[in-house]
């Protein structure tokens, strides 16, 4: 750790260090001790021969949560009237819309209007955290469950929104830069609710800190330490993670995720658990606790065949079979049986559904085929004497399909448990009717009705969409 008289050298290897010589940076100013230090040493750095920085804008985030919020942004913008600085107060409106709490939302709109801001001037955005939020953050974390790539609390440099996120104060300890403040004269506003103890943050700082420092004086120093040696070993279980990710799972075109509890299950368990954090972290920009973790993992490896878990206030995960998906809302059902009308003889394909259930089908004409046996069951053979048939979405599973064989009926909710089609793509998969009978189930069965016995046919092909042949496992 440096000394006050020490931080601008600090900082400027910081820029340095981060090849900043040329960049613009967006510095997120509330107006408060060490924000408003942060501000006053780029100022102090882009006068530096070499320049260490570019240059500088400054954004004042309003959240609109405290009656002294109209006064801090008045501070911070009359300062840089008075100095020049080109200055933007970001009004943003904060809505907790996914049950993480008040303060991560305020945090999570902070980040989105910063990355605005520095994504228009194709820059950097730089944050004056310091080494007692690092210590604050990490204790946070070990006691909401946090695994270790959220233990790894803050790092100097991230990445939030598509931009660069740079904490140059990060190792210096907090009574640094208040001796800096006062040896300068940088002047600051305080913010009340920092001694609110109904804030977790608050309550960590008034009783955890104080007590950790009566046994090591140097915790934050110790705990920075011990980070350092995190980050570089995390670094490398992510990009371990990451590729086993893009091996177990896919993105559907609905926004959800599906992935295999197989191929989840064949991996060591602290993949495991790594890659379930990464699909989390697609739905949301929460803090996820190990607790989410586990429960997606036992839902995954030894829960029911069915079932699910809620994870946050719109983000669940599903599990039918071997597929599971996680996402913000499940795939809509349609409400009432649609039916598209097929020439068989004038038209040689058809079209139903959309989006992600987009189904084609594809019409040939044999004269005389070989044999009746196709190649899968995403093939039919049907007699060319039938001249029209329907491909019906959302017909109720208490129907009966003619078993092949001529051997009675079976319920199509049996059809599909036996053939363990995923809950939810059975009232959007599409069967084949002819004359009100149901003559194919595309890629699950063909029915005893309107069989071919000869003489010319039709040989019909169903293409699913990538994720039906998944639901099926790819037959």
């Amino acid at each position: 750790m440096g000394r006050a008289h020490n931080l601008l050298t600090h900082v400027i290897s910081f820029f340095q260090q981060h090849r900043l010589e040329t960049a613009h940076a967006v510095l997120g100013v509330s107006g408060g001790v060490d924000s408003m230090v942060l501000l006053h040493l780029c100022q102090r750095a882009a006068e530096e021969a070499p320049r260490a920085l570019g240059g500088f804008s400054v954004v004042h985030v309003h959240h609109g949560l405290r009656e002294a919020a109209d006064g801090d942004a008045a501070f911070v913008e009359q300062y840089c009237r008075d100095r020049g600085i080109p200055c933007d107060i970001a009004r943003v409106t904060v809505v907790d819309a996914r049950g993480e709490g008040l303060e991560a939302a305020a945090r999570r709109a902070r980040y989105e209007a910063l990355a605005e801001r520095a994504r228009a001037k194709g820059g950097v955005i730089l944050v004056a955290h310091h080494a007692q939020d690092e210590l604050e953050t990490f204790i946070m974390r070990l006691l909401r469950g946090a695994g270790p790539g959220g233990l790894g609390a803050m790092r100097p440099e991230t990445e939030m929104n598509g931009v660069r996120v740079l904490r140059p104060l990060l190792a210096v300890e907090k009574g640094e830069i208040e001796r800096y403040a006062a040896l300068h004269g940088v002047p600051h506003v305080e913010d009340e609710t920092n001694e609110d103890p109904r804030f977790f943050r608050n309550r960590v700082r008034q009783v955890v800190i104080p007590a950790l420092r009566a046994v090591e004086p140097r915790a934050e120093e110790k705990v920075l330490q011990a980070l350092e040696l995190l980050w570089a070993e995390d670094a490398y279980m992510r990009e371990l993670a990451c590729e086993a990710a893009r091996r177990v799972a896919v993105c559907g075109a609905d926004g959800r995720i599906a992935f295999s509890a197989s191929r989840l299950g064949e991996l060591h368990v602290s993949l495991q658990r790594r890659v379930i954090h990464i699909l989390l972290n697609c739905f949301s920009a929460r803090e996820w606790t190990s607790a989410h973790v586990e429960a997606v993992r036992r839902l995954a490896l030894s829960g029911p065949p069915s079932g699910e878990v809620h994870l946050a206030a719109d983000v669940r995960c599903v599990r039918s079979y071997d597929n599971l998906y996680i996402g913000h809302l499940s795939i809509a059902r349609p409400a009432v049986e649609t039916a598209v009308t097929w020439d068989l003889h004038s038209a040689a394909e058809a079209r139903v559904g959309e989006g992600e259930a987009r189904w084609r089908f594809r019409r040939l004409r044999v004269a005389h085929p070989a044999s009746a046996r196709m190649p899968s069951p995403w093939w039919l053979l049907l007699p060319a004497d039938v001249s029209r048939a329907e491909i019906v979405i959302g017909v109720p599973t208490s129907e009966r399909v003619p078993l092949f064989g001529g051997h009675g009926t079976k319920k199509l909710q049996d059809v599909f448990t036996d053939a363990k089609l995923p809950r939810e793509w059975r009232a959007r998969w599409p069967l084949l009717r002819v004359d009100g009978d149901i003559v194919w189930i595309p890629g699950i069965m063909r029915s005893g009705a309107h069989l071919w016995r000869g003489g010319p046919a039709f040989v019909i092909r169903a293409r699913p969409p990538a994720a039906c042949q998944r639901a099926l496992g790819e037959r």
